[in-house]
């Protein structure tokens, strides 16, 4: 974590603020606002100290930065492991790396580099090099490759520059310019999105810009990456939506059914949801909403926001065979099988439809057994349409 004292540039005079990257998107806005800032593509703030960054990023101080670009770094960074953060801080202070950008594109090119700490083995060398070169290596590699003149091979060099980490060396790989100072490559650091929206503006003759939403996430975020496309709303970009996770008929509702630029913030907080839903609990919600079929992005949310209030079985289409998976099936019950003769599984089952006010459907049986008028609401439009009940109407 990169612990940085910010000041704005034009006002020197004013107290400065302290923040550690990665910063939540709120605390992050609320300190830039503080200071005047607020949200800019700009490079607006002055660095007054870094701390907690093994002396790496010295370099920052007294350069004028954006916060979002300091804010993607750390996330970068936040991902390396030990040997990668030490090669990151040896290459930027070798090559004297000043500027946010510069180091940004440093953290995809990492490959270019092998930084060596240890010389007492020289086929763990030359095993360390190669990897760093190679990123990636068969088993069948490992096992035939002669580390040990490679890594010979590299001392004998005397290509390799002493920095305070280690001995640095050249892999021979090209780097590459991912980032462009303007729009941020697309980059999961949380791990746990649920879906992930792509912006797309401009042209093929001006250049296609993109940028990406990492779903759930904050109105600012999406404030943010329209200004570094340079559009004033959604309705200037193309949307593109990923989400593995979600249903055919979800995807299929948000992205031809209801434009997204329209709904995103409405998607938005459905993968909120997502976002406490384990496997069976999403897969339950999918039966739900192919049960009831909502006929808005509005209504989605109405049945994520009370889906624990939901009893869905898919597959059962009379009282009987309700009446027969609660008993046998749901382990509410210990069951003995030489007692199933003598239950009167239809009876049972329509009682429990009575009480529970379920429906029958194409699908399954489904029950709300909660309060909200504008869920019952919802329910009924649904049932006098395509639902057929065990007796009774909602």
């Amino acid at each position: 974590m990169l612990e940085i004292k910010l000041k704005k540039y034009d006002s020197l005079s004013q107290s400065a603020i302290i923040l550690k990257f990665p910063a939540s998107e709120p605390d992050l806005q609320k300190a830039m606002n503080e200071i005047g800032v607020g949200i800019t593509i700009e490079k607006q703030c002055m660095v007054d100290a870094v701390r907690n960054d093994d002396g790496g990023l010295q370099a920052l101080v007294g350069t004028v930065v954006n916060v979002d670009e300091i804010q993607y770094l750390a996330k970068r960074m936040d991902s390396f492991d030990k040997i990668e953060l030490k090669t990151f801080y040896a290459v930027a202070r070798q090559e004297k790396l000043a500027a946010v950008k510069d180091l940004i594109n440093l953290t995809f090119n990492l490959q270019c580099y092998s930084l060596i700490s240890d010389f007492a083995d020289v086929s763990a060398i030359g095993k360390r090099y190669e990897l760093d070169r190679r990123s990636a290596m068969t088993v069948e590699e490992m096992r035939t490759m002669d580390f040990a003149a490679i890594g010979k091979d590299l001392l004998d060099s005397n290509k390799g520059i002493v920095t305070p980490y280690g001995v640095l060396y050249s892999t021979g790989n090209t780097p590459e310019q991912v980032y462009n100072g303007e729009q941020f490559p697309e980059y999961y650091w949380r791990g746990d999105e649920m879906a992930t929206v792509i912006l797309e503006s401009g042209d093929y003759q001006s250049g296609i810009k993109y940028e990406y939403l990492y779903l759930p996430c904050y109105e600012v975020e999406v404030e943010k990456a329209l200004n570094r496309l340079g559009v004033k709303s959604l309705h200037s970009c193309a949307t593109h939506l990923i989400c593995e996770d979600m249903s055919e008929q979800l995807y299929e509702f948000f992205t031809e059914e209801f434009p997204l630029s329209e709904n995103l913030y409405t998607l938005n907080k459905l993968a909120k949801s997502y976002a406490g839903f384990d496997e069976s609990s999403r897969n339950t919600f999918h039966d739900i909403v192919d049960m009831i079929h909502p006929k808005t992005p509005e209504d989605v949310i109405l049945l994520a926001d009370n889906f624990h209030e939901f009893t869905v079985v898919p597959g059962l289409r009379t009282p009987e065979e309700y009446g027969r998976y609660m008993i046998i099936k749901s382990g509410n019950y210990t069951f003995d099988e030489s007692l199933e003769e003598f239950i009167d599984f239809k009876k049972y089952g329509e009682q429990r439809i009575q009480k529970e006010k379920g429906v029958f459907t194409d699908y399954g049986y489904i029950a709300y057994n909660g309060f909200s008028p504008a869920v019952e609401t919802l329910l009924e439009r649904n049932n006098s349409r395509n639902m057929e009940m065990g007796g009774m109407n909602l």
